[in-house]
């Protein structure tokens, strides 16, 4: 992964575990938008991950439901799909359901598997 996507992710990281959904949103965006292949399919699904979440604080449950659902088809769009960013979904659906929100993806202190990094 680029230099800047990590930064992009590791900022995105820090506001996830603040609450702060839209602000990923924002942070990740550009990232995306530059992004190709494997890489852009992984970070459109962070970004739809953040947006349900964002969608279920401001009450729109149907919103969130349908931005966790095209992070899914995202995160099916990888080959193979990353294991990572399937527990984290997982993780978002039951955070619709009133669970707390799941760690971010790319922590080690959620995982120390996941130290390598994204992708």
């Amino acid at each position: 992964m680029r230099q800047p996507n990590r930064e992009a992710l590791e900022q995105a990281g820090r506001l996830w575990r603040e609450g702060a959904y839209w602000e990923v949103h924002e942070v990740l965006e550009p990232a995306w938008l530059a992004a190709r292949g494997p890489e852009r399919d992984f970070l459109h699904a962070l970004i739809l991950a953040a947006a349900a979440m964002e969608a279920r604080r401001r009450g729109h449950e149907r919103g969130a439901r349908s931005n966790l659902a095209k992070a899914v088809r995202r995160w099916r769009a990888l080959t193979p799909p990353d294991a990572r960013l399937g527990a984290f979904l997982e993780g978002v659906g039951r955070a619709l359901e009133g669970a707390p929100p799941p760690p971010w993806p790319l922590d080690e202190e959620a995982d120390p598997a996941l130290a390598e990094g994204p992708v």
